[in-house]
């Protein structure tokens, strides 16, 4: 899968749009079959094991499957849309919702738990709220290549539709 899908990016005349965790559905999708799966197996071996452990069990599924559902329902189809013609910023989800101009933004990296990923905000408030429009990367060769594939196919033109300064490297 290359990088435009990964993002699902999709650029015309008038606006940009990609989708930052769009590459989490396939992984989504077997974890819910999986998920899925662990019923007909729990029935099947309701008799043989103690009533405790199937109750444990139950509660870790509902767990489990909540976390894939939120995911899967609030995290994935969230869209970015970079409309030139009004040079405003939009986060798509249920409703679609203006969240800057184009002269409000700055990136920059989130480092979080071992990783970093690139975030977008306004420049007045960016360590308030910010939006992730990437991936978690790490220090190995495959992230650093995934990276560098994110920043020319994704990031670079975005940022030259509005007009940002950007430190490329040589």
């Amino acid at each position: 899968m290359n990088t435009a899908d990964r993002y699902r990016f999709e650029e015309n005349g008038s606006e940009i749009t990609f989708m930052p965790h769009y590459y989490f559905l396939r992984t989504l999708r077997w974890w819910l079959a999986a998920g899925i799966l662990v019923v007909p197996i729990g029935y099947w071996l309701k008799d043989t094991v103690n009533e405790k452990v199937l109750i444990i069990a139950f509660a870790l599924w509902v767990v489990y499957m909540g976390y894939l559902l939120v995911d899967l329902v609030f995290r994935v189809p969230v869209k970015y849309i970079f409309d030139k013609r009004e040079k405003s910023i939009y986060r798509k989800h249920f409703t679609t919702k203006k969240i800057m101009n184009f002269d409000e933004m700055t990136y920059f990296i989130n480092e979080d738990s071992g990783g970093y990923y690139y975030a977008i905000a306004k420049k007045r408030s960016q360590f308030i709220k910010n939006y992730k429009v990437s991936n978690y990367f790490s220090g190995s060769k495959t992230s650093r290549e995934r990276e560098n594939e994110f920043l020319q196919k994704i990031l670079y033109p975005v940022l030259d539709a509005l007009e940002q300064p950007i430190n490329r490297p040589l």
